[in-house]
């Protein structure tokens, strides 16, 4: 079967996905909305905030993404070996955590003089060590002051960087077996909470790239209209169940899953059916990641006053995502510029 689900559909997911995001946190829940006087019309208050709470799905779509370009690497190359595979994900980890400390450099050059690093980091020793645990994405791995509470996500982004290959190499032995263990191995071995939160997500998609799923999803023939219905039928019935109180509070490590699937479907077959926004989410999906990483110092601190003087929902969600992805387009042009500076500098 040819693959269908590729690098340009998974930027399309990205790019719902991190929309997704900034939807969730701008209105996360009722005290927030209503204390900002935010204007959520023509919807109810209720509905208005189970979609936006739905939006947390995003963190779940990222780890099924992570883990399915990882593992498709691997599944898709028979002949390579354990070492191969962790030295992959050596260079792979190495490149995330220069790109992160670029972007940590980025913020902290254009507002060092906001910030109170003694405050944040204390002072001395101890206060560049912090700092510097913060700039690679490793506070939440020791414990230490961040400066973004958002950048937690680092810690489960390394920590899938080295998982996936070994999922990848249970699930070549195992097959489908490897759910099933995912889905023991919380209630069998003690995990950190937020890794014991995405585990099942990240098994599952190894087993997707394992069993072509979104390919066979994608490769369906359909009429448009159809595609259509199904999408938004599906993307429905995905948020009443993934918002219900007692499956958000109790199974939602699981359920999302699958749900993430429906996800997939309704970006790729509903939203990238449509030229112009299937280039427009893609192009959000490749500075997603930016976004991720920045969005809070926006919408929470920096600039919160500005984001929500816009007052209704609408232009808020369009203040925030404009500023973001200007800061990611012009951090990566920068890079580019740097790195252009750099190559004629050693060639002469």
């Amino acid at each position: 079967m040819p693959n269908v689900f590729d690098k340009e559909k998974s930027k399309i997911v990205k790019g719902l996905a991190i929309l997704l995001l900034l939807v969730y946190h701008l209105f996360e829940n009722a005290e927030l909305v209503q204390s900002l006087n935010v204007n959520y019309s023509p919807f109810p208050l209720e509905g208005f905030l189970t979609f936006t709470g739905f939006g947390n799905i995003c963190v779940s779509v990222f780890v099924f993404l992570t883990a399915y370009g990882i593992s498709a690497g691997l599944l898709n190359t028979p002949q390579i070996t354990v070492g191969d595979a962790y030295r992959q994900a050596a260079r792979r980890f190495l490149k995330l955590v220069i790109q992160f400390f670029i972007l940590y450099v980025s913020v902290n050059l254009l507002w060092c003089g906001i910030f109170d690093y003694d405050g944040l980091y204390g002072m001395h020793k101890q206060g560049f060590l912090y700092m510097l645990s913060d700039a690679v994405g490793f506070s939440q791995f020791f414990g230490t002051p961040t400066m973004n509470m958002t950048w937690w996500y680092m810690k489960v982004a390394y920590i899938l960087i080295f998982l996936v290959p070994a999922m990848a190499f249970v699930v070549r032995k195992t097959g489908y077996s490897m759910l099933l263990m995912a889905f023991l191995m919380p209630f069998a071995v003690s995990m950190d909470t937020d890794i014991q939160r995405y585990f099942f997500v990240a098994a599952f998609g190894v087993c997707a790239v394992y069993g072509k799923w979104p390919d066979r999803m994608f490769a369906r023939k359909l009429h448009p209209v159809l595609k259509w219905l199904l999408g938004l039928a599906v993307l429905v019935i995905s948020v009443l169940v993934r918002q219900n109180y007692v499956v958000y509070h109790t199974y939602v490590a699981y359920v999302d899953a699958p749900i993430v699937l429906a996800v997939l479907y309704f970006a790729c077959q509903v939203l990238g059916s449509i030229p112009i926004l299937a280039k427009i989410l893609s192009f959000i999906g490749s500075h997603s990641m930016n976004i991720y990483l920045v969005h809070t110092f926006f919408y929470m601190s920096l600039w919160r006053d500005f984001i929500y003087s816009f007052r209704h929902a609408g232009l808020i969600f369009i203040a925030l995502l404009v500023t973001t992805l200007l800061y990611s387009v012009v951090l990566e042009f920068v890079k580019k510029v740097a790195v252009k500076i750099y190559r004629k500098l050693r060639e002469k």
